[in-house]
This record gives C-alpha cells, sequence and structure tokens, in this order.
C-alpha cells in the first residue's frame, strides 16, 4: 500500500513538471497569449470554488498556488478538479480563449482527501477548515430530526410513572396475576394535565378471574388562584362486572386547597354523564350525573408518602343509582432520587345497581415497583 501510494505521488510530480515545460517551450517559440492571459493559471475545485494565480511548486501531495496579492496556499491534489491555463481574464468571446489543462483529477488515480483546504488563512496541512455554514443544504432527515428533538423536550417536561406489579404461583396453585399503569402528568403553578391508562389482569388454575382496564384524563385550568375550572373524561372495561363500558364526561369547578410539589388536595365537584353497555344481560343506559372527586396526595415521612383518589358519580335521574371509585397507595422509597418505589394499593369498585347476578363491590390488592421520571 505504502509503495503504491509513493508511486501515485511520483507520477503526479513529474506530470507537473513535465507540463511546466512543454509551456516554457511553446511560450518561448512564439505561441500567441492574450496580454490578460500570460501567466494566469484558475485552478477549480470540485466543490466548485475556483482560484486565478499561479501554481510554483508540488510538495507532499499539495499544489502551491500563489494568489495575485502573492499569498500563497496549499491545496490537497486529492480536492482539485482541475487546472487550466489562460481562464483567468479572457473575455468568454475572444478568439484566443485556448485553456490548457494542466491538472485534470478525474482520473481516479489521486487520493480522496478531507473537504477544501483554501480559506482567509492559510491551514496546516491536512486539517480542513470548519464547513462554511451557507453551504450547507438542509435536508429532509434534518428536518424530521428536528421536528423529533422538539417533540421529546416537550415530552422531557412531563412527569412519566410506570407501574409493574404481579404474583406468579406453581404447583399445587396456579395464580398469575399482573397489574400495570402508565400515568403522565404535566402542571404548573396555574395549570394541571393528567393522563393514565393500566389495568389489571389474572386467572387461578387457569381459569381468569380478573380483567379490568381504565383510562382517565383530567384537565384543570386556573389563573393565578386556587380556583379552577376542570374537565374529566373516565373510561373503563370490566369483565367481571359483565361491562364492556362505561365512559363518564365532566367538567365544573374545582378548588385547590394544598398544591405544594408532594403535597396535594384538590376537590373537583360539577354536573357530568355517564354512559353504560352490559353484556349477559344486554343492557345500555346513560344518565345525567353530579361528579365529585377528591385527590391526596401526602408524605408520611422522608421514605413513604400517601396517594389517594375517591370519585363519585351519583345519578341525578335515578336515586339509586351511584357509582364510587376509591384508589389508594402507600409508597415506599427505594433509592435517593425517589425513582424507584415500592406501592401497596387497594382499588374499590361500587355499583348500587350492577348488572344482573353481580355483586355491588369489588376489591383488589396489589404490590406494585413504580419508576417514576420527572
Amino acid at each position: 500500500m505504502g509503495c503504491s501510494h509513493t508511486l501515485n505521488r511520483t507520477k503526479c510530480l513529474i506530470r507537473f513538471f513535465l507540463i511546466h515545460l512543454v509551456l516554457y517551450i511553446l511560450s518561448s517559440s512564439g505561441v500567441a497569449f492574450s496580454d490578460h492571459a500570460t501567466g494566469i493559471e484558475t485552478l477549480y475545485l470540485k466543490d466548485g470554488q475556483q482560484f486565478s494565480g499561479e501554481s510554483i511548486g508540488f510538495e507532499d501531495g499539495n499544489i502551491l498556488f500563489r494568489l495575485p496579492n502573492g499569498e500563497i496556499y496549499p491545496v490537497l491534489l486529492g480536492l482539485v478538479d482541475r487546472l487550466e491555463f489562460g481562464s483567468g481574464n479572457l473575455d468568454s468571446k475572444s478568439p484566443v480563449q485556448e485553456e490548457k489543462l494542466l491538472v485534470n483529477n478525474e482520473s481516479g488515480e489521486l487520493p480522496l482527501l478531507p473537504p477544501p483546504l483554501i480559506t482567509a488563512e492559510p491551514e496546516p496541512l491536512g486539517i480542513p477548515p470548519a464547513p462554511d455554514s451557507e453551504q450547507i443544504q438542509e435536508t429532509p432527515l434534518d428536518t424530521i430530526e428536528e421536528y423529533v428533538d422538539t417533540g421529546w423536550e416537550y415530552v422531557e417536561v412531563w412527569t412519566k410513572r410506570l407501574e409493574l406489579g404481579g404474583t406468579f404461583l406453581a404447583g399445587n396453585t396456579d395464580r398469575d396475576y399482573v397489574t400495570t399503569g402508565l400515568y403522565l402528568e404535566k402542571s404548573d403553578n396555574d395549570n394541571l394535565f393528567e393522563f393514565e391508562i393500566g389495568g389489571r389482569w389474572g386467572q387461578s388454575n387457569g381459569v381468569r378471574d380478573a380483567n379490568r382496564w381504565y383510562g382517565n384524563a383530567t384537565m384543570d385550568v386556573a389563573r393565578t388562584t386556587n380556583w379552577i375550572v376542570f374537565v374529566s373524561n373516565r373510561n373503563t372495561y370490566d369483565e367481571f362486572e359483565n361491562l364492556d363500558w362505561r365512559g363518564t364526561l365532566s367538567t365544573g369547578l374545582g378548588y385547590r386547597f394544598i398544591n405544594e410539589g408532594d403535597k396535594r388536595l384538590i376537590l373537583r365537584i360539577g354536573p357530568g354523564g355517564t354512559h353504560e353497555i352490559y353484556t349477559d344481560p344486554n343492557l345500555s343506559r346513560t344518565t345525567f350525573d353530579m361528579f365529585v372527586e377528591v385527590e391526596f396526595h401526602w408524605p408520611l415521612s422522608d421514605h413513604a408518602k400517601l396517594e389517594h383518589k375517591q370519585t363519585w358519580t351519583p345519578s341525578l335521574d335515578t336515586a339509586q343509582i351511584l357509582r364510587v371509585t376509591t384508589e389508594s397507595g402507600l409508597l415506599f422509597k427505594l433509592d435517593n432520587k425517589d425513582r424507584w418505589n415500592l406501592k401497596l394499593g387497594l382499588l374499590q369498585t361500587y355499583n348500587s345497581l350492577p348488572s344482573a347476578g353481580r355483586k355491588k363491590s369489588d376489591y383488589t390488592g396489589s404490590v406494585s415497583l413504580v419508576y417514576t421520571r420527572k
């Protein structure tokens, strides 16, 4: 490899001096050139740049090129497209304009080297200058990356929390139980947006005995006061309540009694509506409700905190219908950054008028590993 590179460089050097020798003989023999073109060479680079001046030598794979102001620049030969004689200041219509090619880099014998080296000030040999920002063209991929970066910066402002727990037994008793949840929150001194989705699934001795999933969203809007305007949406599926879907949409006023970091006590009250679809037997009903929700977070010590949320939706159409969802959890800190916690949870759902043959209350206990990223 070393011998081949040295041989190519030697060939370039010999060719360079032979071309200059031929030009010298031609000029001595009376070959006519325009007064403006005599002694002028034009160096064309592969990136489209061109420079007028005079080549004065060849050194270490570089052409030494002198500009009209007398400054000498080393130019990597691999960056040269061609070197022409007599093209510097000639009129494009002049009959004496004959450009004689001195160096042509299309042969492929010269090594490929870094971007252009000629700048306002000479740079050390072999070290390319910083790229000109005006020459950088934005590609579709750059646009996509910009949107991704912007989106990720927006996602980063959300508090993200993932819960995963389960029980697995094998032997005389086969028991599989999984609980999972994803919770997102974005809040400031004025507004809050919460989104949560998750569920619980379990089976015992091959028979499924738990299959409940939910998706909830809450938005609080305030203007530098403790009073808020809220919009809430609740969605639930529960196979063992014979419930295909229960959706509740409500809005109203609320008050933030406490809203300081890990401490939170918020009350929300307003009108709403609920639509339910049951199976076995089939039933579909819509009721006009009153929505009441209490959200309470409180640290119990440096290593434990309590989270509690209770939602009441009594029907204003039928006095016998009352639905209550209560979810409580004790979280125990597992690290100093408060990212990993062990959660002991209890969920109670109550429906005063359930599907035929179903009980009014369900209780679900869980042990989960919780990861929170702020």
